[in-house]
Protein backbone atom coordinates (compact mmCIF):
# COMPACT_ATOMS: atom_id res chain seq x y z
CA UNK A 1 0.00 0.00 0.00
CA UNK A 2 2.85 2.33 0.97
CA UNK A 3 4.48 1.92 -2.65
CA UNK A 4 0.77 2.05 -4.31
CA UNK A 5 0.48 5.63 -2.63
CA UNK A 6 4.26 6.85 -3.21
CA UNK A 7 3.62 5.81 -6.90
CA UNK A 8 0.46 7.94 -7.08
CA UNK A 9 1.50 10.70 -5.65
CA UNK A 10 4.98 10.40 -7.76
CA UNK A 11 2.20 10.24 -10.80
CA UNK A 12 -0.10 13.17 -9.91
CA UNK A 13 2.92 15.67 -8.47
CA UNK A 14 4.22 14.85 -12.28
CA UNK A 15 1.20 15.32 -13.89
CA UNK A 16 0.94 19.16 -12.30
CA UNK A 17 4.05 20.14 -13.31
CA UNK A 18 3.88 18.95 -17.07
CA UNK A 19 0.74 20.86 -16.65
CA UNK A 20 2.24 23.72 -14.82
CA UNK A 21 5.11 24.06 -16.96
CA UNK A 22 2.26 23.68 -20.17
CA UNK A 23 0.48 26.75 -19.11
CA UNK A 24 3.62 28.92 -18.34
CA UNK A 25 4.28 28.56 -21.70
CA UNK A 26 0.62 29.17 -22.66
CA UNK A 27 1.01 32.39 -20.83
CA UNK A 28 4.21 33.52 -22.83
CA UNK A 29 2.56 32.56 -25.88
CA UNK A 30 -0.48 35.03 -25.18
CA UNK A 31 1.88 38.01 -23.88
CA UNK A 32 3.93 37.77 -27.12
CA UNK A 33 1.03 38.17 -29.27
CA UNK A 34 0.02 42.03 -28.59
CA UNK A 35 3.67 42.79 -29.25
CA UNK A 36 3.98 40.98 -32.31
CA UNK A 37 0.60 42.79 -33.68
CA UNK A 38 0.87 45.86 -36.20
CA UNK A 39 -2.32 47.61 -34.64
CA UNK A 40 -0.36 48.61 -31.42
CA UNK A 41 -1.57 51.80 -30.94
CA UNK A 42 -5.41 51.09 -31.31
CA UNK A 43 -4.99 48.17 -28.98
CA UNK A 44 -3.04 49.70 -25.66
CA UNK A 45 -6.02 52.72 -25.97
CA UNK A 46 -8.86 50.03 -26.05
CA UNK A 47 -10.36 47.83 -23.93
CA UNK A 48 -8.41 44.44 -23.06
CA UNK A 49 -11.08 42.58 -21.66
CA UNK A 50 -10.86 39.33 -23.71
CA UNK A 51 -6.73 38.76 -22.61
CA UNK A 52 -7.64 39.93 -19.24
CA UNK A 53 -10.15 37.16 -18.73
CA UNK A 54 -8.03 34.70 -20.27
CA UNK A 55 -5.24 35.71 -17.82
CA UNK A 56 -7.53 35.69 -14.63
CA UNK A 57 -8.89 32.15 -15.86
CA UNK A 58 -5.36 30.44 -16.54
CA UNK A 59 -4.54 32.70 -13.20
CA UNK A 60 -7.22 30.53 -11.38
CA UNK A 61 -6.34 27.26 -12.82
CA UNK A 62 -2.63 27.80 -11.70
CA UNK A 63 -3.93 28.77 -8.22
CA UNK A 64 -6.09 25.30 -8.12
CA UNK A 65 -2.96 23.31 -9.70
CA UNK A 66 -0.73 24.85 -7.26
CA UNK A 67 -3.28 24.10 -4.52
CA UNK A 68 -3.57 20.59 -5.82
CA UNK A 69 0.17 20.48 -5.90
CA UNK A 70 0.34 21.54 -2.20
CA UNK A 71 -2.26 19.06 -0.99
CA UNK A 72 -0.72 15.86 -3.01
CA UNK A 73 2.76 16.78 -1.82
CA UNK A 74 1.63 16.72 1.84
CA UNK A 75 0.05 13.69 0.99
CA UNK A 76 3.48 12.40 -0.65
CA UNK A 77 5.62 13.79 3.13
CA UNK A 78 2.47 12.17 4.96
CA UNK A 79 3.14 8.34 3.10
CA UNK A 80 6.52 8.85 2.81
CA UNK A 81 6.51 9.20 6.60
CA UNK A 82 4.26 6.67 7.29
CA UNK A 83 6.55 4.51 4.84
CA UNK A 84 9.72 5.00 7.06
CA UNK A 85 7.94 4.60 10.32
CA UNK A 86 6.59 1.35 8.63
CA UNK A 87 9.97 0.58 7.21
CA UNK A 88 11.10 1.18 10.86
CA UNK A 89 8.43 -1.07 12.38
CA UNK A 90 9.04 -3.86 9.85
CA UNK A 91 12.42 -3.73 10.56
CA UNK A 92 12.19 -3.57 14.25
CA UNK A 93 9.87 -6.84 13.50
CA UNK A 94 12.23 -8.64 11.49
CA UNK A 95 14.91 -7.99 14.24
CA UNK A 96 12.60 -9.63 16.53
CA UNK A 97 11.89 -12.41 14.16
CA UNK A 98 15.41 -12.86 13.43
CA UNK A 99 16.32 -13.26 17.39
CA UNK A 100 13.32 -15.80 17.86
CA UNK A 101 14.26 -18.00 14.60
CA UNK A 102 18.00 -17.77 16.23
CA UNK A 103 16.44 -18.39 19.65
CA UNK A 104 14.49 -21.38 17.85
CA UNK A 105 17.39 -22.44 15.77
CA UNK A 106 19.64 -22.50 19.21
CA UNK A 107 17.03 -24.52 21.34
CA UNK A 108 16.70 -26.98 18.07
CA UNK A 109 20.54 -27.51 18.18
CA UNK A 110 19.97 -28.48 22.16
CA UNK A 111 16.77 -30.29 21.30
CA UNK A 112 18.82 -32.57 18.74
CA UNK A 113 21.89 -33.39 20.99
CA UNK A 114 19.19 -34.41 23.78
CA UNK A 115 17.61 -36.66 20.77
CA UNK A 116 20.94 -37.90 20.05
CA UNK A 117 21.41 -38.75 23.54
CA UNK A 118 18.37 -40.05 24.18
CA UNK A 119 18.50 -42.23 20.73
CA UNK A 120 22.10 -43.53 22.07
CA UNK A 121 20.41 -44.20 25.41
CA UNK A 122 18.41 -46.15 23.54
CA UNK A 123 20.85 -48.21 22.14
CA UNK A 124 22.50 -49.30 24.58
CA UNK A 125 19.00 -49.73 26.86
CA UNK A 126 18.04 -52.52 23.43
CA UNK A 127 21.88 -53.92 23.42
CA UNK A 128 21.57 -54.26 27.54
CA UNK A 129 17.67 -56.31 26.39
CA UNK A 130 19.35 -57.97 24.23
CA UNK A 131 21.97 -59.69 26.28
CA UNK A 132 19.15 -59.59 29.03
CA UNK A 133 16.84 -61.99 26.74
CA UNK A 134 19.53 -63.76 25.49
CA UNK A 135 20.78 -64.33 29.05
CA UNK A 136 16.40 -65.53 29.77
CA UNK A 137 16.68 -67.66 26.35
CA UNK A 138 19.83 -69.22 27.47
CA UNK A 139 18.63 -69.62 31.26
CA UNK A 140 15.25 -71.18 29.71
CA UNK A 141 16.98 -73.53 27.72
CA UNK A 142 19.38 -74.72 30.64
CA UNK A 143 16.01 -75.08 33.19
CA UNK A 144 14.44 -77.41 30.17
CA UNK A 145 17.80 -78.95 30.19
CA UNK A 146 17.57 -79.69 33.88
CA UNK A 147 13.64 -80.54 33.84
CA UNK A 148 14.36 -83.26 31.26
CA UNK A 149 17.35 -84.40 32.80
CA UNK A 150 15.11 -84.92 36.01
CA UNK A 151 12.87 -86.54 34.11
CA UNK A 152 14.98 -89.07 32.51
CA UNK A 153 16.60 -89.13 36.11
CA UNK A 154 13.33 -89.84 37.08
CA UNK A 155 12.38 -92.71 34.74
CA UNK A 156 15.58 -94.14 35.72
CA UNK A 157 14.92 -94.28 39.08
CA UNK A 158 11.51 -95.58 39.16
CA UNK A 159 12.86 -98.03 36.32
CA UNK A 160 15.71 -99.48 38.89
CA UNK A 161 13.14 -99.32 41.36
CA UNK A 162 11.00 -101.90 39.60
CA UNK A 163 13.74 -104.04 39.11
CA UNK A 164 14.75 -103.84 42.56
CA UNK A 165 11.02 -104.91 43.44
CA UNK A 166 11.19 -107.58 40.18
CA UNK A 167 14.41 -109.05 42.52
CA UNK A 168 12.75 -109.03 45.77
CA UNK A 169 9.93 -110.97 44.69
CA UNK A 170 11.81 -113.36 43.25
CA UNK A 171 14.02 -113.45 46.09
CA UNK A 172 11.05 -113.69 48.16
CA UNK A 173 10.05 -117.04 45.93
CA UNK A 174 13.17 -118.44 46.50
CA UNK A 175 13.18 -118.28 50.15
CA UNK A 176 9.83 -119.37 49.90
CA UNK A 177 10.80 -122.29 48.22
CA UNK A 178 13.80 -123.25 50.24
CA UNK A 179 12.00 -122.72 53.20
CA UNK A 180 9.88 -126.13 51.77
CA UNK A 181 11.97 -128.98 51.90
CA UNK A 182 9.98 -131.29 49.48
CA UNK A 183 9.36 -129.02 47.00
CA UNK A 184 11.98 -128.49 43.98
CA UNK A 185 13.03 -125.36 42.67
CA UNK A 186 11.47 -124.79 39.67
CA UNK A 187 13.91 -124.06 36.99
CA UNK A 188 16.70 -122.69 39.09
CA UNK A 189 19.33 -125.30 39.89
CA UNK A 190 19.70 -127.22 42.52
CA UNK A 191 21.70 -125.45 45.52
CA UNK A 192 23.35 -126.67 48.76
CA UNK A 193 21.66 -125.36 52.38
CA UNK A 194 23.23 -122.03 53.07
CA UNK A 195 23.96 -121.03 49.62
CA UNK A 196 23.39 -118.29 48.12
CA UNK A 197 20.63 -118.42 45.05
CA UNK A 198 22.15 -118.47 41.55
CA UNK A 199 21.61 -115.76 39.12
CA UNK A 200 18.68 -117.15 36.80
CA UNK A 201 18.60 -117.26 33.26
CA UNK A 202 17.31 -114.98 31.06
CA UNK A 203 14.09 -115.29 30.14
CA UNK A 204 14.14 -112.86 26.75
CA UNK A 205 16.67 -113.06 24.50
CA UNK A 206 16.84 -112.41 21.19
CA UNK A 207 16.00 -115.17 19.42
CA UNK A 208 12.85 -115.50 22.23
CA UNK A 209 11.18 -112.32 21.05
CA UNK A 210 9.73 -111.96 18.01
CA UNK A 211 11.40 -108.88 16.20
CA UNK A 212 8.23 -108.30 14.06
CA UNK A 213 5.85 -107.78 16.64
CA UNK A 214 7.17 -105.78 19.53
CA UNK A 215 8.08 -102.25 21.05
CA UNK A 216 11.37 -100.86 22.73
CA UNK A 217 10.23 -98.00 24.79
CA UNK A 218 13.48 -97.80 27.20
CA UNK A 219 16.10 -98.49 23.71
CA UNK A 220 19.52 -97.96 26.80
CA UNK A 221 20.16 -101.08 28.45
CA UNK A 222 19.73 -100.48 32.36
CA UNK A 223 22.46 -103.25 32.91
CA UNK A 224 25.29 -103.36 29.85
CA UNK A 225 26.26 -106.51 30.79
CA UNK A 226 23.33 -109.21 29.44
CA UNK A 227 24.33 -111.97 31.17
CA UNK A 228 23.56 -110.23 34.23
CA UNK A 229 19.97 -109.63 33.35
CA UNK A 230 17.27 -111.35 35.49
CA UNK A 231 13.79 -111.71 34.42
CA UNK A 232 10.71 -110.83 36.57
CA UNK A 233 8.47 -113.57 37.67
CA UNK A 234 5.02 -113.57 36.62
CA UNK A 235 3.09 -112.91 39.87
CA UNK A 236 4.60 -111.18 43.08
CA UNK A 237 4.35 -114.05 46.05
CA UNK A 238 4.36 -112.26 49.52
CA UNK A 239 6.65 -113.71 51.71
CA UNK A 240 6.63 -113.29 55.37
CA UNK A 241 10.23 -111.83 55.41
CA UNK A 242 9.21 -108.81 54.09
CA UNK A 243 6.73 -107.60 56.49
CA UNK A 244 4.33 -107.47 54.36
CA UNK A 245 0.31 -107.86 55.87
CA UNK A 246 -0.61 -111.54 55.86
CA UNK A 247 -3.51 -112.23 53.43
CA UNK A 248 -6.65 -113.26 55.37
CA UNK A 249 -8.64 -114.73 52.62
CA UNK A 250 -7.92 -116.14 48.99
CA UNK A 251 -9.38 -112.74 47.31
CA UNK A 252 -7.28 -110.75 49.42
CA UNK A 253 -4.14 -112.99 48.48
CA UNK A 254 -5.13 -112.50 44.88
CA UNK A 255 -5.32 -108.77 45.08
CA UNK A 256 -2.10 -108.18 46.84
CA UNK A 257 -0.08 -110.72 44.14
CA UNK A 258 -0.65 -107.50 42.14
CA UNK A 259 1.66 -105.33 44.47
CA UNK A 260 -0.55 -103.09 45.34
CA UNK A 261 -1.12 -102.07 49.06
CA UNK A 262 -4.67 -103.43 49.80
CA UNK A 263 -4.71 -102.45 53.35
CA UNK A 264 -3.88 -98.67 52.03
CA UNK A 265 -6.48 -98.81 49.47
CA UNK A 266 -9.14 -100.34 52.42
CA UNK A 267 -8.04 -97.66 54.77
CA UNK A 268 -9.52 -95.38 51.73
CA UNK A 269 -12.36 -96.81 50.88
CA UNK A 270 -13.60 -98.96 54.36
CA UNK A 271 -11.60 -97.29 57.39
CA UNK A 272 -13.79 -100.04 59.31
CA UNK A 273 -12.63 -102.81 57.91
CA UNK A 274 -9.13 -102.22 57.31
CA UNK A 275 -6.15 -104.20 59.20
CA UNK A 276 -3.97 -101.27 60.53
CA UNK A 277 -0.87 -102.57 62.80
CA UNK A 278 -1.90 -104.30 65.40
CA UNK A 279 -0.98 -107.75 67.66
CA UNK A 280 -1.15 -109.58 71.04
CA UNK A 281 -2.69 -112.79 71.47
CA UNK A 282 -5.33 -114.54 69.25
CA UNK A 283 -8.88 -114.98 71.57
CA UNK A 284 -11.61 -116.09 68.99
CA UNK A 285 -14.95 -114.29 68.64
CA UNK A 286 -17.89 -115.95 68.26
CA UNK A 287 -18.66 -117.40 64.77
CA UNK A 288 -21.25 -114.91 64.00
CA UNK A 289 -19.20 -111.90 64.53
CA UNK A 290 -16.29 -113.46 62.73
CA UNK A 291 -18.50 -114.20 59.73
CA UNK A 292 -19.94 -110.63 59.85
CA UNK A 293 -16.06 -108.79 59.93
CA UNK A 294 -14.52 -111.05 57.28
CA UNK A 295 -17.77 -110.38 55.24
CA UNK A 296 -16.93 -106.58 55.53
CA UNK A 297 -13.84 -107.00 54.45
CA UNK A 298 -14.63 -109.36 51.37
CA UNK A 299 -17.24 -106.70 50.42
CA UNK A 300 -14.41 -103.94 50.57
CA UNK A 301 -12.04 -105.86 49.10
CA UNK A 302 -14.41 -106.47 45.72
CA UNK A 303 -15.01 -102.60 45.71
CA UNK A 304 -11.20 -102.94 45.58
CA UNK A 305 -11.26 -105.11 43.19
CA UNK A 306 -13.40 -102.67 40.86
CA UNK A 307 -11.13 -99.83 41.65
CA UNK A 308 -7.56 -101.99 40.03
CA UNK A 309 -7.07 -102.76 36.28
CA UNK A 310 -7.84 -106.30 36.43
CA UNK A 311 -9.69 -106.79 33.29
CA UNK A 312 -7.59 -107.14 29.68
CA UNK A 313 -7.15 -104.30 27.44
CA UNK A 314 -8.73 -106.23 24.42
CA UNK A 315 -11.66 -108.19 23.96
CA UNK A 316 -10.30 -110.46 21.30
CA UNK A 317 -7.45 -113.37 21.44
CA UNK A 318 -4.25 -111.92 21.97
CA UNK A 319 -0.92 -113.48 23.23
CA UNK A 320 1.39 -111.94 24.97
CA UNK A 321 4.21 -111.39 22.70
CA UNK A 322 7.28 -109.40 24.88
CA UNK A 323 7.06 -110.01 28.93
CA UNK A 324 8.04 -107.09 31.18
CA UNK A 325 11.13 -106.56 32.60
CA UNK A 326 14.63 -107.22 30.99
CA UNK A 327 15.27 -107.74 27.77
CA UNK A 328 16.70 -107.40 24.33
CA UNK A 329 15.67 -104.25 22.31
CA UNK A 330 14.15 -105.63 18.92
CA UNK A 331 15.87 -102.48 17.28
CA UNK A 332 19.98 -102.26 18.46
CA UNK A 333 19.63 -105.67 20.04
CA UNK A 334 21.12 -104.32 23.21
CA UNK A 335 20.05 -105.10 26.65
CA UNK A 336 17.00 -102.73 28.22
CA UNK A 337 14.17 -102.66 30.24
CA UNK A 338 10.73 -103.54 29.29
CA UNK A 339 8.21 -100.90 31.05
CA UNK A 340 4.96 -102.92 29.82
CA UNK A 341 3.94 -105.84 28.31
CA UNK A 342 3.21 -105.90 24.27
CA UNK A 343 -0.12 -107.88 23.52
CA UNK A 344 -0.09 -109.09 19.70
CA UNK A 345 -3.58 -109.14 18.35
CA UNK A 346 -5.53 -108.37 15.08
CA UNK A 347 -4.96 -104.94 13.48
CA UNK A 348 -7.47 -102.28 14.62
CA UNK A 349 -8.45 -104.44 17.40
CA UNK A 350 -10.50 -102.64 19.91
CA UNK A 351 -8.79 -101.33 22.99
CA UNK A 352 -10.66 -100.55 26.30
CA UNK A 353 -9.93 -99.05 29.70
CA UNK A 354 -9.25 -102.13 32.29
CA UNK A 355 -10.77 -99.71 35.19
CA UNK A 356 -13.00 -96.73 35.73
CA UNK A 357 -10.79 -93.51 35.72
CA UNK A 358 -10.07 -90.37 33.92
CA UNK A 359 -8.24 -89.95 30.81
CA UNK A 360 -4.91 -87.38 31.36
CA UNK A 361 -3.18 -87.84 28.20
CA UNK A 362 -4.23 -88.21 24.27
CA UNK A 363 -1.78 -87.95 21.47
CA UNK A 364 1.61 -88.61 20.03
CA UNK A 365 4.24 -89.38 22.52
CA UNK A 366 7.87 -90.10 21.06
CA UNK A 367 8.40 -93.69 21.55
CA UNK A 368 5.52 -95.21 21.97
CA UNK A 369 3.30 -93.12 19.15
CA UNK A 370 -0.49 -92.60 19.30
CA UNK A 371 -0.93 -93.31 23.27
CA UNK A 372 -4.16 -92.74 25.55
CA UNK A 373 -3.31 -92.36 29.68
CA UNK A 374 -5.96 -93.19 31.96
CA UNK A 375 -5.76 -92.13 35.55
CA UNK A 376 -7.35 -94.39 38.30
CA UNK A 377 -6.56 -93.10 41.45
CA UNK A 378 -4.86 -94.16 44.35
CA UNK A 379 -1.26 -93.65 41.79
CA UNK A 380 -2.28 -96.36 39.69
CA UNK A 381 -2.15 -95.26 35.78
CA UNK A 382 -2.60 -96.88 32.66
CA UNK A 383 -0.86 -96.38 29.32
CA UNK A 384 -2.22 -98.01 25.67
CA UNK A 385 0.16 -96.92 23.40
CA UNK A 386 1.17 -97.84 19.29
CA UNK A 387 -2.74 -97.20 19.00
CA UNK A 388 -4.10 -96.88 15.20
CA UNK A 389 -6.49 -94.59 16.37
CA UNK A 390 -7.35 -92.44 19.77
CA UNK A 391 -11.09 -92.69 20.52
CA UNK A 392 -11.07 -91.12 23.83
CA UNK A 393 -10.79 -86.99 25.04
CA UNK A 394 -8.76 -85.69 27.18
CA UNK A 395 -10.40 -84.87 30.75
CA UNK A 396 -13.34 -87.80 29.94
CA UNK A 397 -14.26 -90.14 32.75
CA UNK A 398 -14.16 -93.42 31.61
CA UNK A 399 -16.12 -96.47 32.72
CA UNK A 400 -14.08 -100.44 33.12
CA UNK A 401 -14.57 -102.08 29.33
CA UNK A 402 -14.70 -98.62 27.39
CA UNK A 403 -13.20 -98.25 24.15
CA UNK A 404 -10.79 -95.64 24.19
CA UNK A 405 -8.55 -97.31 20.78
CA UNK A 406 -7.53 -99.40 17.83
CA UNK A 407 -4.85 -101.54 17.90
CA UNK A 408 -2.42 -99.75 15.39
CA UNK A 409 1.58 -99.94 14.89
CA UNK A 410 2.62 -96.02 15.28
CA UNK A 411 5.80 -94.84 16.95
CA UNK A 412 8.98 -97.28 17.70
CA UNK A 413 7.38 -99.80 16.69
CA UNK A 414 7.86 -103.20 14.05
CA UNK A 415 4.11 -104.29 13.60
CA UNK A 416 0.42 -104.62 14.68
CA UNK A 417 0.22 -104.82 18.85
CA UNK A 418 -0.43 -102.69 22.00
CA UNK A 419 1.99 -101.83 24.52
CA UNK A 420 -0.03 -101.78 27.87
CA UNK A 421 1.61 -100.57 30.88
CA UNK A 422 0.76 -100.02 34.31
CA UNK A 423 2.28 -97.67 36.47
CA UNK A 424 2.05 -97.53 40.41
CA UNK A 425 3.26 -94.40 42.00
CA UNK A 426 4.91 -93.32 38.81
CA UNK A 427 7.18 -96.89 38.53
CA UNK A 428 5.91 -99.16 36.17
CA UNK A 429 4.87 -102.88 37.30
CA UNK A 430 3.98 -106.20 35.80
CA UNK A 431 0.71 -105.66 34.17
CA UNK A 432 0.89 -109.44 33.57
CA UNK A 433 -0.14 -109.78 37.94
CA UNK A 434 -3.12 -107.79 37.27
CA UNK A 435 -4.44 -109.86 34.30
CA UNK A 436 -3.55 -113.00 36.58
CA UNK A 437 -5.08 -111.42 39.46
CA UNK A 438 -8.35 -110.60 37.17
CA UNK A 439 -8.77 -114.14 36.29
CA UNK A 440 -8.48 -115.34 39.83
CA UNK A 441 -10.55 -112.99 41.66
CA UNK A 442 -14.19 -114.60 40.42
CA UNK A 443 -12.70 -117.83 42.21
CA UNK A 444 -10.88 -116.14 45.12
CA UNK A 445 -14.39 -114.07 45.55
CA UNK A 446 -16.75 -117.18 45.71
CA UNK A 447 -14.43 -118.81 48.42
Amino acid sequence: MIVIACIGTFGGVSYLAVGYFAMHRALDQVGAAPRRSHVATDAVNAPAAPSDNALAALNQQLAAVNAQYTVLKQRYDAAVANQSTSETATDQAQQDLQQKLDSAEQQLAANNGNVAQLKRSIDDLRAHLKQAEQARVAEKARAHQLEVDMQTLTARANLLKAIVDSKDEQLAKLRSQLAKPGEQLGAAPSTAPGASAPAAKPAVTSGAVDPQKHSALVPDALVNNPGTVEPAPQVAQLGPDRGDHRPTSELERVLASTGVDIDKLLRRISPSVATGASGGPFVALDSMRSNALERRRVAALLKVAKLLPLRPPLGVRYEIGSPFGPRFDPFNHRAAFHTGIDLDASYRAPVYSTAPGVVIFTGWKEGYGRTVEVDHGHGIVTLYAHLHRIMAARGERVAAHVEIGQLGSTGRSTGPHLHYEIRLDGRPVNPEKFLEAGKNVVRASAH
